[in-house]
């Protein structure tokens, strides 16, 4: 794994979240919110983040892994994603820790984002 190909990846990825919206089969659109790929995306670009051959580029592997969070977040709950199957899929632990991913976290924070934007 290197910057450049994890860089790739997180484009391509996050480029097919926006054709997402365009597909009018709602059971293609779930299937690809479940996130499989964009979780794999944000585990690998951790990974880089803390190995220090690449400490040069932490500020924009940073960048890019909380867009892709942000992102994986809109889609739990733009597309009612349940957590519960992905953790249930996730037998063998290659998916790192998803407690940032809890239904109660994403919607407080939809929640407290849009209390800010009323004010």
């Amino acid at each position: 794994m290197t910057f450049h190909g994890v860089m790739n990846w997180a484009k391509n990825e996050l480029e097919h979240v926006g054709y997402l919206i365009g597909v009018k089969d709602k059971d293609i659109q779930y299937s690809y919110a479940q996130l499989n790929g964009m979780l794999h995306l944000r585990d690998a670009l951790l990974e880089l983040v803390q190995d220090e051959k690449y400490a040069h580029h932490k500020e924009e592997l940073l960048r890019v892994h909380d867009k892709v969070v942000r992102v994986v977040k809109h889609l739990i709950n733009d597309f009612d994603v349940n957590l519960e199957d992905i953790k249930r899929f996730n037998t063998r632990k290659v998916l790192s820790n998803l407690s940032y991913l809890t239904r109660s976290n994403t919607k407080a924070r939809k929640n407290k984002n849009t209390r800010k934007n009323r004010s």
